[in-house]
């Protein structure tokens, strides 16, 4: 994804044309969040079309699967929607811990430890339609499928973490 900052700041300074200085000032500290950027509905349906499509033509014609590593789990529901609109419910699932303060549309992700392996066991079953698994933290260490030949990364990671995320694959 290549940024137009250029193009970016001609169209902020038109938005904002008839606001204070000082509202300017908040609204560039509120936008200079990367949240607000990975969370927009336009670039993660940008993003979950390009997934699927480089999916579709590189990793299932091989009988391989993806798991898809997004930024908080606020994404990892945006995208399995947007998935679920693209490719159908059955083909992905979302892996995340939820709490009891999350937002009821979340309970429906929320897994028994039992029920998580189950579901685990399915995406590793080459026969079965799940071919994403999208998940925010949990998988990225120690989650072992050889049927996993891609993963996604549409979050900021660095030193170890990174490594063992990108391990997680199994393969070049």
């Amino acid at each position: 994804m290549k940024i137009d900052q250029e193009a970016i700041n001609e169209a902020f300074n038109n938005l904002t044309d008839e606001l204070s200085e000082q509202d300017r000032d908040d609204l560039v500290k509120k936008a200079a969040k990367m949240a607000v950027l990975v969370k927009n509905p336009e670039r993660a349906r940008a993003v979950v079309q390009h997934m699927v499509t480089h999916f579709q033509q590189k990793v299932d014609p091989n009988g391989f699967k993806a798991q898809v590593v997004v930024f908080d789990r606020e994404c990892c529901v945006l995208y399995k929607n947007v998935m679920d609109e693209l490719i159908g419910p059955d083909a992905s699932a979302i892996v995340m811990t939820t709490a009891p303060s999350d937002p009821p549309a979340w309970r429906q992700y929320e897994r028994s430890k039992d029920e998580e392996e189950k579901l685990l066991d399915r995406f590793r079953d080459p026969t079965y339609p799940l071919k994403f698994i999208i998940v925010t933290s949990k998988l990225l260490t120690g989650f072992d499928a050889p049927i996993l030949q891609v993963t996604y990364l549409n979050k900021p990671m660095k030193d170890h973490t990174l490594l063992q995320a990108i391990c997680r694959t199994n393969r070049t």
